[in-house]
């Protein structure tokens, strides 16, 4: 397996569970990771899966806010899948910076792993 990837991702956006996170927004960083069969001697883009499309999708996805965290990781996953059918797995992980619920949190995460 050939496996591509997007580490440490940086965006701000207005995910959250409370009115107040989506006025305010927050600070959240990204990985996204795929994996495909490996080509014999890949020499073109179409034989891999382009990691300026994957910071595409994800930056879409980012920008419509959400309620859950893991709708916006199901999301990312799923787009991921329509624009690259080749993919056989991918594990998007999604950190929000100091959740506001009055603990001393540097971040909360989510992680969706998926085979398809």
């Amino acid at each position: 397996m050939l496996t591509i990837a997007l580490e440490n991702v940086r965006f701000f956006a207005y995910h959250g569970f409370y009115k107040e996170e989506r006025i305010l927004g927050n600070h959240f960083i990204l990985d996204v990771q795929v994996a495909i069969e490996a080509p014999e001697e890949p020499s073109s883009l179409g034989e891999t899966v382009n990691y300026e499309g994957l910071y595409a999708i994800a930056s879409k996805v980012m920008a419509e806010p959400q309620a859950l965290l893991e709708q916006v990781v199901y999301d990312i996953t799923a787009a991921v899948k329509a624009a690259y059918p080749q993919v056989r797995s991918s594990k998007v992980t999604l950190r929000k910076q100091a959740p506001p619920f009055g603990g001393d949190v540097s971040y909360s995460v989510v992680s969706l792993e998926k085979e398809f």
